[in-house]
């Protein structure tokens, strides 16, 4: 090891020593932030892409500047569990009343938002769009954001909030990741909220990462979706930026990497954040020369290899079924990214094709695929096929 300190950080959503190549992306949020601060208008933003390629960094990089600029921010993951989305969106409003609770303009005067956000307190039964509230066991009946419909409720909880924000002459910044995993009820509720806060002017804003699929869903689910909210794509860094990613961290320790060091280990992780993350932690804990060369690099893919496939692919691998697994097989035996629905099914020895629809249907909610185009899917795990032939090898 050459230093007992390892500037790099492979981590779920962890701030690397040196964000590389997100410049646009967060210059333009610095911007949406200071307009709703001094009362303008700006839209929420989608961030959307793979897996591993620094959405949540991105996320929690716009939160550090909203409440760098005063706002009040607030961080939500939502979970594949039925219902999580509102119940975090319920907190988070929560913890914003208390931090608005200390402004001095507003001290006594929040009894109705303070009654709102209570009375929103929900569990949502989506099998049949019901919502419950209840406040200290009891339920609440003449609640003011207790009407039982999921988009009145949550429009009249944004729309006090912001109200409440603007008396305080702050805004709120919600920051929203695995946006994907919310039900098309939830986001329509969203979408509609959304809507009435920009028609009344009022301080909120919305930042929000998910995979691909969430462009497509939030589309269908309004159809002004995209009049609302900016889609911003975020995708493997280009060739001067990784190789940012790559040397600065190890600057800061004075260590230097060799030019086709660098080229190596950007060929190998296709210029994927996280993957550069991992791999030059794994060339940094085994070097011990504060030149990295680019044999360094050759001695460490395989160990690279293997913690990627012992943590970041196989945790997802093994959340499907064996039915599921096969039907992922069969998309890397197409032999050619991303593939036909047709040539799955022919992979896995069924007829007629949508007898395959119901694994596609179950992957793309795990998070694991999306549509590519009518009929065709890619994973939404860079490199997963490359896990999986080292994992089945008598599979090809």
């Amino acid at each position: 090891m050459i230093d007992f300190r390892n500037p790099y950080t492979p981590g779920a959503g962890m701030m690397p020593k040196y964000l590389a190549g997100r410049n646009t992306e967060l210059e333009s949020a610095e911007q949406r932030l200071l307009a709703i601060k001094t009362g303008y208008p700006a839209r929420s933003v989608v961030y959307y892409g793979l897996r591993g390629v620094g959405k949540t960094v991105i996320l929690n990089a716009v939160a550090e500047r909203a409440e760098d600029q005063g706002l009040l921010s607030r961080h939500i993951e939502v979970t594949e569990k039925s219902g999580s989305f509102i119940r975090s969106l319920s907190y988070a409003c929560s913890a914003f009343v208390l931090s608005l609770s200390a402004k001095k303009t507003l001290q006594n005067k929040l009894g109705k938002l303070i009654s709102v956000i209570r009375s929103f307190t929900a569990t949502w039964n989506p099998s049949d769009n019901t919502i419950s509230f209840e406040l200290d066991g009891e339920a609440l009946s003449s609640a003011t954001a207790g009407t039982g419909n999921l988009t009145n409720d949550l429009t009249e909880v944004m729309v006090e909030l912001g109200r409440y924000a603007q008396k305080a002459d702050t805004a709120i910044c919600f920051c929203i990741d695995e946006i994907q995993y919310a039900s098309e009820e939830e986001l329509e509720a969203l979408i509609t909220a959304v809507h009435r806060i920009n028609q009344l002017g009022l301080p909120v804003i919305f930042f929000c990462a998910g995979l691909p699929k969430i462009l497509k869903t939030m589309g269908d689910v309004k159809s002004y979706t995209e009049r609302l909210f900016e889609f911003s794509r975020v995708d493997s860094l280009e060739i001067d930026s990784a190789r940012k990613a790559i040397i600065e961290p190890a600057a800061e320790l004075r260590v230097a990497f060799e030019p086709k060091a660098v080229d190596a280990i950007i060929e190998q992780t296709n210029g994927y954040p996280y993957f550069i993350q991992e791999m030059c932690a794994t060339v940094w804990e085994n070097s011990s020369s504060k030149v990295i060369t680019v044999d360094d690099v050759a001695s460490n893919i395989a160990a690279t290899n293997e913690r990627l496939d012992n943590g970041f692919f196989r945790v997802r691998f093994n959340r499907c079924t064996p039915r599921q697994q096969e039907f992922l097989v069969a998309m890397v035996q197409c032999g050619e990214l991303p593939c036909t629905m047709a040539n799955v099914a022919a992979n896995m020895g069924i007829s007629p094709t949508n007898r395959i629809s119901t694994f596609r249907a179950q992957l793309i909610a795990k998070g694991l695929i999306y549509a590519t185009g009518y009929g065709e899917v890619d994973f939404t795990v860079p490199k997963f096929d490359e896990f999986i032939k080292r994992t089945l090898p008598d599979k090809f």
